[in-house]
């Protein structure tokens, strides 16, 4: 169970640490990483392994919308949510929903998805939160539901007939194409299920100017069953990456007296780039493990990655103190703050000019 005593159903966090830790080779190479900072006075490796809970609520009095509407003509969808595409794939997700609930042979070639209108989808709530998918497919999922129960009065009795035939004969009985429903989460417990994935991250300092590299980063992600791995590897990619910017480089600076921002262009405020992302990235989504408090057993995927990406912070702390150990303070605590850039972590090294010996 959490603190406040809410139980933790299904709950996978032993698996998936066992797993990543196996997977990734963590003890072997820690030895490896061992060797390698005694035989270099200039250069430190660190590694990290980080566990994730995350709590998935759909928040209570939220609204998401969907129109679903068939095409007697050639029988195509085409399809409005409450949803807004910003590159999680909402679109995708709900395309697949839609040609899986409908069956009968539909694919997703032979579905649209149009803008969303105040007219059609009105008095909607943000995309965010990262449960904006789940509830636009839950919306399309009642839909099609809908659709297919008219319809299936008429395909019992076409048992070798097209989908387009199905529909042509529905328009031509009377039948409604087109259906809409809104999702509106009611209140209940916190949270409405809970996403468990573990990270591994291992990097590699230069002591003197204070640049870290990310040689290596492994994530074992529970999404449920996935809708589509190669959008949800993406988006754990995607948010991993923009985690690092806040952990390692993003640093904003304001001027004492007036406050003005004086990091306002990348001369001097650094998003990643494609020398600072991993340079072996791994990224593996935990099988056979359905979520039956999800949509379709799925899980969301949009913000839990991005706190993943603290790993690389203690990786990067603990490749300090093997630095800071040939200087005598390696039993002294010391904080890192994100954003640890080149110079935080140069200065925290503890650099001793008088070692500086060839």
């Amino acid at each position: 169970t959490t603190f406040y005593h809410q139980p933790l159903p299904y709950c996978n966090i032993s698996k998936i640490w066992q797993d990543l830790k196996q997977s990734s080779e963590a003890e072997k190479r820690r030895t490896t990483i061992q060797v390698f900072n005694k035989e270099n006075r200039w250069r430190k490796r660190g590694m990290s392994i980080v566990p994730l809970r995350w709590g998935v609520m759909y928040v209570p009095g939220l609204r998401f919308t969907a129109y679903v509407a068939i095409f007697r003509k050639d029988g195509t969808v085409c399809i409005t949510h409450g949803g807004v595409e910003i590159g999680q794939g909402i679109n995708t997700r709900v395309c697949q929903v839609a040609a899986y609930i409908l069956g009968y042979g539909l694919t997703v070639d032979q579905i649209s998805i149009r803008p969303a209108t105040s007219f059609l989808n009105p008095n909607g709530d943000a995309t965010g939160r990262s449960i904006a998918s789940e509830l636009c497919c839950e919306a399309v999922i009642n839909c099609c539901n809908m659709l297919k129960e008219r319809i299936s009065l008429i395909a019992k009795d076409m048992p070798q007939a097209t989908w387009g035939e199905i529909i042509d004969k529905c328009y031509g009985l009377g039948i409604d194409l087109s259906a809409k429903y809104m999702v509106l989460p009611k209140a209940g417990q916190p949270y409405n299920y809970n996403i468990y994935a573990a990270t591994c991250t291992e990097v590699e300092i230069d002591v003197l100017t204070g640049e870290t590299e990310i040689l290596r980063t492994d994530i074992l992600f529970d999404c449920g069953k996935s809708m589509n791995p190669e959008i949800d590897i993406g988006q754990v990619e995607g948010a991993f990456v923009m985690g690092l910017g806040y952990w390692l480089t993003e640093q904003a600076i304001y001027d004492p007296s007036s406050g003005l921002e004086l990091t306002n262009g990348t001369w001097d405020y650094h998003p990643p780039f494609s020398k600072d992302i991993p340079i072996d990235f791994r990224v593996s989504l935990l099988k056979n493990v359905p979520n039956p408090l999800g949509i379709l057993g799925s899980k969301a995927v949009g913000e839990p990655p991005q706190c993943m990406s603290c790993s690389c912070l203690f990786a990067l702390q603990d490749a300090i103190y093997h630095a800071r150990e040939e200087t005598g303070h390696d039993k002294d605590y010391f904080p890192l703050d994100g954003p640890a850039t080149v110079e935080v972590t140069q200065l925290k090294c503890l650099v001793d000019p008088s070692q500086f010996i060839m």
